[in-house]
């Protein structure tokens, strides 16, 4: 993400009246960089609160909510964990033996469409498999 990219996003967080505090920008610029990640409030807050001790769990949700009503982030929430995820449309592969997160592009389109028809869409789908840790495969 470069300073242009951040900036725009900052902007339009600022138009929807949340202060801009140095930690909220740290947790921004984080956030943003680090989304693939899949972490989980509680973990952002903990590297946060490195950089910027102080910072709130509060204000992590708070901005975790804001970003998402933006489009730029998504989350979803797992065994009550809630998670950052990318915004696109993709599958979440969790592994039951690990616990990693793992991203599945797919092209749903058809049954995005006639859900859509019937006035559903689709917001997450998360699928918990099994094994993944064995045979040397790291989940």
């Amino acid at each position: 993400m470069d300073d242009g990219q951040l900036y725009q996003v900052l902007s339009m967080i600022r138009k929807r009246g949340m202060r801009l505090t140095p930690q909220r920008v740290a947790l921004v610029k984080y956030v943003l960089v680090n989304v693939e990640k899949h972490e989980s409030l509680r973990e952002i807050h903990e590297k946060i609160s490195r950089e910027m001790p102080g910072i709130s769990v509060s204000t992590v949700y708070h901005t975790l909510k804001m970003l998402e009503e933006l489009g730029f982030i998504k989350t979803f929430e797992i065994n009550g964990k809630i998670h950052i995820d990318r915004p696109h449309f993709h599958i979440n592969l969790h592994c039951l033996d690990t616990g990693k997160i793992t991203d599945v592009d797919v092209d749903l389109g058809g049954i995005a469409e006639k859900l859509g028809r019937s006035g559903l869409k689709i917001r997450n789908i998360i699928v918990e498999v099994e094994n993944c840790g064995k045979s040397g495969d790291e989940g």
